[in-house]
């Protein structure tokens, strides 16, 4: 069987089960991720470093060769057949190349359709401010970040830059001019893009990772220059990306970047995907609001505060992230036992549901 048609076989399984990742590791079968769960393709043939090794070649460019040779990982978004869209990474493990395609979803779903709380939508109606969206891989981060664009681009008239590393979803200009740029293909960098965007008529800004050494004092400074910056962060909950973000300004710029966040933060979402009971995947999620007590927190570096504000103050529009998994279960939305895995305190929780 020839690599193309492997692959094709491979992505018609998955689609026909709905599955939202297809992981390919050189000694297993493949398997699928569905409903949040792994499950092991167990007809099809054992992946071999060959097999894999032709699958890449099938769709990766020269440059993605060459990358991959120095980097030792791509990421690419590799088009099905005009079927599907995947964000595929190609890395080593093991010193074997092993492949992982997640797909893209065809459409970009609204807030409410997502079940993004309002408390973050209604910040979109501001000319400048920091967003904050974070989650561990796979919580659907890029999902909201797309969500929240799509619904400038609907209602105001903005001229609205994305930086990103693969480019996921497509835009269509609507009431705004939306351009995006590929790291690594239309900009060298994400430091080098915010860069010139400081020289550009730009309204808002949406960055896809915080990977990059100074990347934060970069959007601080994109954000007090009067632009609403939508940032995307890879940490386990809004409180450590608070404190990664902190931690990683430089010492001559702590003090200012400390106290300029403090001030300038709209909204952080911290969110993450359950199985759906009945099937398909529902956003449990931590919503932090700017009120004078997270401000004073922040600037004072007590973090640790943060968590029991979330708890007390829903009238302000926040969420404490195990109150979003409690009335999930009630709601018949997610079996207890999947929301108690990731519950942040899992003995309370677990009382609540005996």
């Amino acid at each position: 069987m020839t690599d193309t048609l492997l692959i094709n076989k491979i992505l018609n399984i998955a689609s026909e089960r709905k599955a939202t990742d297809v992981h390919l590791v050189a000694g297993n079968n493949p398997v699928l991720r569905i409903d949040g769960k792994l499950v092991t393709i167990s007809e099809e043939q054992i992946m071999t470093p060959d097999i894999i090794n032709g699958l890449a070649e099938s769709f990766l460019t020269k440059d993605d060769l060459a990358r991959l040779t120095t980097e030792r990982e791509v990421l690419v978004v590799y088009t099905w057949n005009d079927r599907a869209r995947y964000r595929a990474k190609v890395f080593y493990q093991k010193g074997f190349l092993a492949l992982s395609f997640r797909v893209i979803p065809p459409f970009i779903l609204s807030p409410k359709d997502l079940g993004i709380p309002q408390a973050v939508t209604q910040n979109l109606t501001k000319d400048s401010g920091l967003i904050i969206i974070t989650g561990p891989f796979g919580s659907g981060r890029t999902t909201t970040a797309a969500s929240l664009i799509e619904t400038l681009n609907h209602n105001r008239g903005l001229h609205i830059q994305t930086l990103e590393n693969p480019i996921e979803y497509l835009f269509i200009n609507n009431q705004s001019i939306i351009e995006q740029r590929q790291v690594g293909r239309d900009t060298p960098s994400y430091i080098k893009g915010l860069q010139a965007i400081k020289e550009e008529d730009v309204d808002v800004v949406m960055i896809g990772s915080m990977t990059e050494e100074g990347i934060e004092e970069s959007a601080l400074e994109l954000v007090e220059s009067g632009k609403l910056v939508i940032i995307v962060m890879e940490t386990e909950s809004i409180i450590s990306s608070l404190d990664r973000f902190i931690s990683n300004l430089s010492a001559a710029k702590k003090a200012w970047g400390q106290n300029l966040l403090a001030e300038v933060l709209l909204v952080a979402i911290g969110q993450r995907l359950l199985p759906r009971v009945g099937g398909g995947l529902r956003l449990a999620c931590e919503v932090l609001t700017n009120t004078p007590a997270v401000r004073s927190s922040i600037k004072d570096s007590h973090l640790y505060q943060l968590s029991s504000i979330m708890q007390t103050s829903r009238e302000e529009g926040m969420v404490y992230f195990d109150k979003s998994l409690s009335d999930l279960v009630k709601a018949g939305e997610v079996n207890p036992e999947d929301a108690m895995k990731v519950a942040e305190n899992p003995q309370v929780f677990k009382q609540n549901f005996k």
